[in-house]
């Protein structure tokens, strides 16, 4: 990844919204947080279409995405792509429940990037405390993640797997708060959503025209709104992923 210093101006900010997102899971020790804050120190700026971790790379080295989206994508020899995951600001990637175990994606920045290490969670997946958690909380959201795709894919029609990624986004960034009125920002184009869905571009654009006409959804530049939760989730059979809705309730509270 070529990397690059992160403005001054934007390190607190930043360093603020990573313990808010580590301290999402459960309350952080002195020492706990005191090692997060010394790894938020060192975040490093990625630019647009950057390898923020390469396929076979060794999955010991924890990072959080502090800005940003990414996408967890395989690329064939022909050019074509397949976008098995999404990453959001706040997510942590580079942990592996097996021990020496690989990357078996490359994850690419869909935009410009910051992102930080965080060693304090690289060997805490069987460890008391949040940080082991944490580590429980992050693969759990990736298997469910994974699982939801395969579904997508596997059984879904266009206009189903379509509403289903949307809710995902949405119930993802929310967490985050990262949402208004339901009412969100997808900072990439429909040749993403496309690749992500395993359909052609125009399919997408059709799918998308025929929810803004039965409004379910909104749509303006960027921004995504949508109107009906409760009736999208009933079309898309959408289940929320357990460790979202777990850190949802708690940050209600």
């Amino acid at each position: 990844m070529n990397r690059s210093r992160v403005q001054q101006g934007n390190t607190g900010r930043l360093r603020d919204f990573g313990l808010k997102v580590l301290a999402s899971h459960g309350s952080l020790s002195a020492e706990e947080e005191q090692s997060a804050r010394a790894s938020l120190a060192d975040m490093q700026a990625a630019e647009d279409d950057a390898e923020l971790m390469a396929e076979g790379a060794p999955l010991n080295q924890a990072q959080i995405l502090l800005e940003g989206w990414a996408v967890c994508q395989r690329v064939l020899s022909d050019g074509r792509r397949q976008i098995f995951s999404f990453l959001v600001p706040g997510d942590i990637f580079g942990l592996c429940a097996r021990p020496h175990g690989e990357a078996t994606c490359a994850i690419a920045a869909l935009s410009p990037a910051t992102v930080a290490p965080l060693p304090l969670l690289n060997d805490a997946l069987n460890t008391p405390g949040t940080a082991g958690r944490i580590v429980q909380d992050v693969l759990a959201l990736q298997e469910s993640l994974l699982i939801n795709q395969v579904v997508r894919l596997g059984r879904q029609s266009a206009y189903e797997r379509l509403i289903g990624l949307l809710l995902e986004f949405h119930d993802r960034l929310a967490v985050m708060d990262m949402v208004e009125d339901g009412s969100f920002i997808l900072p990439f184009t429909q040749e993403v959503l496309s690749d992500a869905l395993g359909l052609s571009t125009v399919h997408t654009n059709r799918t998308l025209q025929q929810l803004r006409r039965e409004h379910l959804i909104e749509t303006h530049l960027t921004h995504v709104r949508l109107l009906d939760l409760k009736m999208l989730a009933g079309i898309s059979d959408y289940r929320m992923p357990s460790s979202l809705s777990r850190r949802a309730a708690s940050t209600a509270k």
